[in-house]
């Protein structure tokens, strides 16, 4: 059994921890502050409550009362527009509790917390990691074989992925305030609006760092023209207006064989995708099944090292090239600096052009296909699966609707029809499935007409 010591109980960290205690490691949680604590990351995408479910987290979430997203106003590059959600699967959270019911859990599941505690220092020698704690009972000291960063944006080794934004923001409360989150485009800001389950509503303005002092000096006069209070009567402030850093940015080293950096510590992502608390529980859980390969499978330690920083590079453009593109909807309308300068390096890198056969005609492999071995996660662990390579894709593809894709590739002979194929794969797989994967490999070029 290796101790594991993870410093930092927001999201990330509570659920790497609760990951670590289940995969049999004893697990150690370090955190600085006593809960409940205001946090930003007030709205929940959908799919956090399934990502909870795999800790054992998410029915105590569900039962806690908060406020499910039914609708969201959107203003952005023209009028108005409601986007309904029928299933109303997004959350709105009171961060304070949202993060205490994650504590808990890690209790339940036999994570040691030491709260508050603050690190004093953290050295690393042959052993492993020595940590000197600060305790409301005095000094502490801890040993521990692998250590977690779950701190968030703390560390000025991070990478500054796109400009530097400050976010503001301040708490109101009112008779008749919004029901529902709003999110809108300013003449050179950003505007977000979040209703509480307490009652109150949190608003925001995203702005370049260059703003900051203008935006904290014009901060209520700005929200009060825009459309987040529009209906609202006899609102006031309840808090002083505060700032964050709300910079996209990613670690160059976010895993080393005895750590790991979860969470913003690891990928903070741009807040207009609202995705911030999903991507640092998804790193958790991923980050997981890395430590626990390095601590068991050290023979595949380097198949787990290219997987965690392969991914976390790539989530990081991923979502860089997707914010750029909503940026870029306002900056085709808007000249300021706060748009152009987001939207820029738009283009997404083209994949080579494939043209799909015509139905019923003979289908062979590509010639331009490769099999490669690349690290993927399987159970508890990280493993080497071959994946399929071709110009048309992006990366080497391992899985193709939860199936293996190259052991099904290998046993095509060619001359065979798409319905054949699907057929000649229907003993592995539902029919069903075969004919949907025919049907992507046809269109993506992995599947070609015979003799081409």
């Amino acid at each position: 059994m290796s101790r594991i010591c993870i410093i930092g109980a927001g999201p990330a960290g509570t659920t790497f921890a609760t990951r670590m205690a289940a995969l049999g490691h004893e697990t150690v949680l370090i955190e600085r502050a006593r809960f409940p604590r205001p946090c930003l990351g007030e709205s929940l995408s959908a799919a956090v409550l399934p990502l909870l479910a795999s800790i054992g987290a998410a029915a105590a979430i569900e039962s806690a009362g908060f406020r499910r997203i039914e609708s969201v106003e959107r203003k952005w590059e023209a009028d108005t527009e409601i986007r309904r959600d029928p299933h109303a699967e997004g959350l709105l959270v009171d961060r304070g509790v949202f993060d205490a019911l994650l504590l808990e859990n890690a209790r339940r599941h036999a994570v040691q917390v030491l709260q508050p505690a603050c690190v004093r220092e953290c050295r690393r020698d042959a052993e492993g990691w020595n940590l000197r704690l600060q305790t409301p009972r005095g000094e502490r000291r801890l040993h521990a074989e692998f250590l977690a960063d779950a701190r968030g944006r703390c560390s000025s080794a991070q990478k500054q992925t796109e400009p530097r934004t400050i976010a503001f923001y301040a708490y109101w409360g009112g008779p008749r305030l919004p029901s529902q989150p709003r999110i809108e485009a300013g003449e050179d800001a950003w505007y977000w609006g979040v209703p509480l389950p307490s009652g109150l509503y949190n608003t925001l303005v995203f702005a370049d760092r260059s703003q900051a002092r203008s935006m904290a000096k014009e901060f209520r006069e700005r929200i009060m023209r825009s459309g987040l209070m529009r209906g609202c009567d006899d609102v006031h402030l309840v808090s002083p207006i505060l700032a964050a850093d709300a910079t996209p940015r990613v670690h160059p080293d976010s895993v080393t064989p005895d750590s790991i950096r979860v969470g913003d510590a690891a990928l903070a992502v741009d807040p207009l995708s609202s995705s911030g608390v999903q991507k640092a529980i998804q790193t958790a859980l991923s980050g997981a099944i890395v430590a626990n390969t390095l601590l068991r499978k050290p023979e595949l330690r380097e198949a787990a090292l290219t997987f965690y920083r392969d991914s976390i590079r790539d989530a990081s453009e991923r979502h860089r090239r997707w914010a750029a593109s909503y940026y870029a909807e306002v900056a085709a309308t808007r000249d300021q600096p706060f748009w152009q300068r987001r939207a820029m390096k738009t283009a997404v890198p083209q994949a080579a052009m494939a043209v799909a056969p015509s139905p019923g005609v003979s289908l062979s492999l590509s010639r331009e296909v490769e099999f490669v071995d690349t690290p993927c996660l399987e159970g508890d662990f990280v493993t080497l699966k071959t994946a399929v390579r071709h110009p048309t894709l992006e990366g080497p593809v391992a899985y193709l609707g939860g199936w293996e894709l190259a052991p099904l590739l290998k046993t095509i002979t060619s001359g065979m029809r798409g319905e054949q194929i699907a057929l000649s794969w229907s003993s592995r797989i539902p029919l069903q499935s075969a004919l949907k994967m025919t049907g992507w490999l046809s269109k993506n070029g992995i599947l070609v007409e015979s003799g081409l």
